[in-house]
């Protein structure tokens, strides 16, 4: 089946005149599933080194979409997560422990997850994420507390994906339903490279094509949210003065690192207004030589790829 060109909601055509930029940009998650699977299995047939992680890749977001499609989150199931989003994602014990073993969806949401894609790993791997799976409540949502106040390099790397990837799962629904009931989130302006929806990292910035061509929004690691940032404006600081931008190849490469010489940070973008079957996370394992390049020159990520953990 073909999928569809974006998974962005085209503008209403029907309505008069400009419209305005939209602040925040939720996808249609079951397509954005579908397509970014396609993406790395597309990555997958031309890699030559990763080969074997893109198919793993590939397969956990399967799950996500099978998950989504069979075992839906629900409003009632929504309400814990709903008091971490909007100004609850600016309190700075966000989230406890205590609030992460009472939302109960993402726990078997990893433990789906984990059945489904213990085969396909290597017996190591698989029984560190059985261990995990099988341990009290309490083990697993300090593991998934340690990976959302950003210490990555406490959750072991195996495991780190797949729980991440059940946490998103559970997040991205609850914001959708949340926006539906008028979620208060914070301004773009006052979060900067931090999800004004849940508080998360971003994991890249989007230039977009179609309706939205040449717009830029931040696209969250964690609810896949997006929120507009107008271009060439430092996504940390603000600044505007000293912005450039770095590529390997030609300078209308599809993918730039856009960097900030007044706070040294640095933040990848995805030109989807020159290549339209860009996607984020999968691009982005792609291009990673221009990440090295960059932390040479002194520069720090301002963001996060879940499937390529800091270490």
């Amino acid at each position: 089946m073909k999928l569809p060109f974006s998974d962005i909601t085209p503008l209403d055509k029907s309505v008069p005149g400009v419209q305005a930029i939209e602040a925040l940009i939720l996808p249609r998650l079951s397509i954005l599933y579908a397509k970014r699977a396609e993406r790395l299995r597309g990555l997958n047939a031309q890699a030559h080194g990763e080969v074997g992680y893109l198919e793993f890749l590939a397969h956990l977001v399967d799950a996500q979409a099978a998950l989504l499609a069979n075992n839906p989150l629900t409003a009632q199931q929504a309400i814990p997560v709903s008091a971490l989003l909007g100004d609850g994602a600016t309190k700075p014990e966000r989230p406890s422990m205590a609030v992460l073993q009472t939302i109960a969806y993402w726990q078997e949401a990893f433990k789906f997850f984990v059945q489904t894609l213990s085969p396909l790993l290597p017996e190591n791997s698989s029984e560190k994420l059985r261990d995990l799976a099988q341990a009290e409540p309490s083990v697993l949502a300090e593991q998934a507390s340690q990976l959302l106040a950003r210490n990555y390099s406490a959750v072991d790397a195996g495991v780190s994906v797949v729980l991440w990837a059940a946490l998103s799962s559970c997040w991205a629904q609850a914001v959708a339903l949340a926006i539906g009931q008028d979620l208060k989130a914070g301004s773009a302006e006052s979060h900067g490279a931090n999800c004004p929806c849940c508080g998360a990292p971003a994991a890249g910035g989007l230039v977009l094509t179609g309706d939205r061509e040449g717009l830029r929004y931040l696209q969250c690691s964690l609810c896949e949210t997006r929120w507009h940032k107008v271009r060439a404006t430092c996504t940390t600081c603000h600044g505007t003065q000293n912005i450039d931008y770095w590529t390997f190849e030609k300078t209308d490469s599809p993918i730039q690192i856009e960097t900030c010489g007044d706070c040294h940070s640095y933040l990848k973008i995805f030109r989807q207004d020159r290549d339209p079957h860009l996607d984020v996370l999968a691009d982005d394992l792609m291009s990673q030589g221009l990440d090295e390049l960059l932390e040479e020159q002194g520069f720090v990520r301002s963001g996060i790829n879940p499937f390529s953990f800091p270490a």
